[in-house]
């Protein structure tokens, strides 16, 4: 009897030790399991919906521009991971009068119910950066952005022709729409400013200097005093600190 006590107390040791070794490995495996599960999905979030989205809207009015406003937060969904066109609109409705729309949004791994209202766009000239007054304006200045339609409508800028080449009359901010009013040709001549004063006549060109009354841009007709005569004479305005006179030779030439 003596004997057999060590052989079974060597045998009951032996299988306490084993005990924790076997039920460690389904836990690990289980561990590597939900890891991978979590690696194979990824979430898509309103900006790439709402592109979808805005697709089908454009297919049903016009194909006008438009940006969606969901209703509500968390329009997420959850896709497999590396899937291209890895989610479908499906039970999509869209009312082309309200431009609210319903819709189910669906995976392999999820579905989402999501709602809201498709805003119809326009594109608009805007400065990049803030420009000073007085400051020529450039093709480089100016960049398009996307407002509500019909927003911004008659006396304001909607074509980039409009701005390029202007000066702002006062500083006008980035990004912001841009009024008729907020802009004009660049000033050749400043007000109080010499100027070059020409006259022209059949065999006979006669200059001399003169003081602008008022400021003026290419091709408007401003006051202008003749320095040696004192007389005041309408005049184009033909370039910078250059008038082109209105009126005979005479009125310009010193007495």
């Amino acid at each position: 009897m003596a004997s057999l006590r060590p052989l079974l107390l060597a045998g009951i040791a032996a299988f306490t030790l084993a005990l924790p070794l076997a039920a460690a490995q389904p836990v690990a495996a289980q561990t590597k399991v939900a890891s991978a599960g979590l690696s194979a999905t990824r979430v898509v979030g309103e900006r790439e919906i709402g592109h979808r989205i805005a697709d089908l809207v454009k297919q049903r009015n016009g194909g006008r521009p438009v940006e969606i406003h969901f209703h509500g937060m968390g329009n997420e969904l959850a896709i497999p991971a590396g899937g291209t066109a890895a989610f479908q609109v499906e039970e999509f409705s869209y009312d082309l009068r309200s431009g609210r729309f319903y819709a189910t949004v669906a995976s392999a791994a999820d579905n989402i119910k999501v709602s809201g209202r498709a805003q119809a766009v326009e594109a608009i000239p805007v400065l990049k950066n803030r420009i000073a007054a007085g400051t020529v304006i450039s093709r480089g200045d100016v960049e398009w952005q996307q407002v509500p339609a019909n927003r911004y409508g008659a006396g304001y800028i909607d074509r980039i022709e409009e701005l390029v080449g202007q000066t702002p009359r006062r500083a006008l901010a980035a990004g912001m729409p841009i009024r008729n009013a907020d802009i004009g040709k660049p000033e050749a001549i400043a007000k109080n400013g010499l100027v070059t004063m020409v006259v022209q006549a059949p065999g006979l060109t006669i200059t001399t200097t003169g003081r602008a009354m008022e400021a003026g841009s290419v091709g408007d007709v401003v006051q202008i005093m003749n320095l040696q005569s004192k007389r005041t004479v309408q005049a184009t305005v033909t370039g910078i600190n250059l008038v082109q006179v209105m009126t005979a030779p005479n009125v310009i030439a010193s007495n």
